[in-house]
């Protein structure tokens, strides 16, 4: 094989012809049953070899087709094989991630059914708790009541006895003040028993002629009798 016809690139991961005319002429008849260029390119469409055409020539590549690398020459398929290795991993990889996909859903569903029972659980403890306070504000509201009644009723009984204690004060200082009343008219009852004593007295013997009994000014012995009226 002439490299002037066929051969590989600088890298080694593909190759190129040159010449076509010379490639079927040379070579492809000593490997192949034609010499039919186009039907070598067709072959090699057929194996998945991608086509590039360069300033040099036409290169061909293919992810397996390495130099050097004779071991993974098995690795190249026909396209109709590949497509259909494509076709079973991609209905492997689908079932598998299908069954992930209903095993986490089955792990959903218990995770769900769990928490579902502990809301139910959560909510029954929450009405008991509930109740329990409902019950504890209806004792402390009686409590409350019992207390205020209380105060409202020892206020009221503090405010009778005041008011009864008020009373008889008042009722004492009345009967002190009649008391005192009755005494200043006793004495001056006596004070006036006196006086017009002292006046019928003062008319007994003969008529002093220097006294004007017709007159309204005070007598001196009336005076007497009115300033003795206070001792």
């Amino acid at each position: 094989m002439s490299e002037d016809i066929i051969s590989w690139t600088n890298q080694g991961t593909a190759f190129i012809v040159y010449n076509q005319d010379l490639l079927e002429k040379n070579v492809l008849q000593n490997y192949f049953k034609h010499s039919n260029y186009s039907s070598f390119v067709r072959q090699l469409n057929l194996y998945n070899f991608k086509k590039v055409k360069s300033n040099e020539g036409f290169i061909f590549r293919n992810n397996f087709f390495r130099k050097g690398t004779k071991s993974m020459l098995q690795l190249i398929k026909k396209r109709n094989q590949e497509d259909s290795a494509i076709q079973f991993a991609v209905q492997g990889e689908h079932a598998s991630r299908q069954k992930q996909e209903q095993n986490l859903f089955k792990e959903c569903a218990i995770d769900i059914k769990q928490t579902n029972t502990n809301l139910k659980e959560d909510m029954k403890l929450l009405q008991e708790t509930s109740s329990c306070l409902i019950d504890q504000m209806q004792n402390l509201n009686y409590v409350i009541n019992d207390v205020i009644f209380k105060v409202i009723y020892n206020q009221n009984v503090d405010i009778e006895l005041k008011f009864k204690q008020v009373g008889q004060m008042l009722q004492a200082i009345n009967e002190e003040l009649k008391s005192e009343k009755q005494s200043d008219s006793q004495t001056l009852n006596q004070s006036l028993v006196r006086k017009e004593d002292c006046y019928q007295d003062s008319k007994v013997g003969s008529p002093n002629p220097y006294v004007d009994y017709n007159s309204t000014a005070l007598n001196p012995l009336d005076y007497e009798c009115f300033l003795d009226s206070f001792f």
